[in-house]
C-alpha cells in the first residue's frame, strides 16, 4: 500500500519497488468499478425490451379491458355533464349551483370510481389468466404515464386552493382532457393503436377549445361542462363501442410477465 500511494501522489517509483504490477493492478480495479453500471444500465435496457415486446404481443387483450373501462367512464361522464347542466341551466335540484370546488369536486369523484372499475378490470384480467396483478408491463405503463399526470395534479391543487374564485373551470377542464390525451399518448409504442388515436383526439380537442372560445362568442354558459361531457363521455362511448371485444380472448398460450 505504501508503494501504491507514493507511485499515486508523486509519480516516481520508489527504489526497488515494482511499479509494472501496481498500476495494472489499479487499472483493472478502475475497470471493474466502471463495468458495473454499464452492465446494470444494459440488463435494464434488455429487461425494458423484454417487457414492451410482452406488452405489445398482448394488445389484443388491453383493448378488451379497456373498452369496458370505457363504457363506464363514458357513462358517467354523460350522467355527470347532464346533472350539471340541468341543475345549473333547467331546474335546480341542488342547494347551490355546481361551479369552482363542487365542479372540480363532482369531477374528481367520477375519476374515482372509473379508476376503480379499471382496477376491478385488470384485477380479474390478472387473476382467470393467473398473472400477478402488478406485473412489469403495468409498472413500465405507470412509468410513461405518471409524469404526464404531475401537471395536472398541481393545476387542480390550486384550483381547489384558490383557482375556483376566478371561475376558471374551462381551464381546468381544458388542462385535464390535455394531460389525459398525453397520457394516452405515452403507452403508445406498446398499447393498442386504438388508445394512441384516442389520445390524439383528446390531445387536439384541448387544444381546439381555447380557439372556439374566444372565436364564437354565444357559447353556452356552462362551456366547462359540455367539454368534459363531450371528451370523456362521448369520446369514451363511442371509442368502447369500436373496440369492444367481438369474441372472448384467449390468453392461454401467453408468456406471463412477473
Amino acid at each position: 500500500m505504501g508503494c501504491s500511494r507514493f507511485a499515486v501522489r508523486s509519480g516516481r517509483v520508489p527504489p526497488g519497488r515494482g511499479y509494472r504490477s501496481e498500476k495494472i493492478y489499479l487499472h483493472r480495479t478502475h475497470f471493474v468499478i466502471q463495468s458495473y453500471p454499464n452492465m446494470n444500465s444494459r440488463s435494464k435496457a434488455e429487461e425494458d425490451l423484454r417487457v414492451i415486446r410482452s406488452l405489445m404481443e398482448r394488445a389484443t387483450v388491453y383493448r378488451a379491458i379497456s373498452a369496458p373501462t370505457a363504457l363506464v367512464a363514458g357513462i358517467l361522464s354523460i350522467f355527470a355533464a347532464a346533472t350539471i347542466y340541468w341543475n345549473n341551466e333547467v331546474s335546480p335540484f341542488f342547494d347551490r349551483a355546481i361551479r369552482g370546488r363542487q365542479f372540480a369536486q363532482f369531477w374528481i369523484a367520477v375519476l374515482m370510481i372509473a379508476l376503480a372499475a379499471n382496477t376491478f378490470f385488470v384485477w380479474r384480467e390478472a387473476r382467470n389468466t393467473g398473472r400477478p396483478f402488478v406485473s412489469s408491463g403495468m409498472k413500465l405503463a405507470l412509468r410513461g404515464i405518471v409524469p404526464c399526470l404531475l401537471i395536472p395534479a398541481a393545476f387542480t391543487a390550486w384550483f381547489l386552493s384558490i383557482g375556483y374564485k376566478g371561475g376558471v373551470e374551462l381551464d381546468l377542464a381544458v388542462v385535464w382532457i390535455a394531460s389525459y390525451g398525453l397520457a394516452l399518448l405515452s403507452t403508445q409504442f406498446f398499447a393498442p393503436d386504438s388508445l394512441a388515436i384516442l389520445g390524439w383526439i383528446f390531445l387536439l380537442s384541448a387544444m381546439a377549445i381555447p380557439a372556439v372560445n374566444n372565436l364564437i362568442e354565444d357559447l353556452p354558459a356552462e362551456r366547462a361542462v359540455l367539454a368534459m361531457g363531450f371528451t370523456f363521455g362521448l369520446y369514451h362511448l363511442i371509442y368502447a363501442v369500436c373496440t369492444w371485444p367481438r369474441k372472448s380472448v384467449s390468453l392461454a398460450a401467453e408468456p406471463t410477465l412477473e
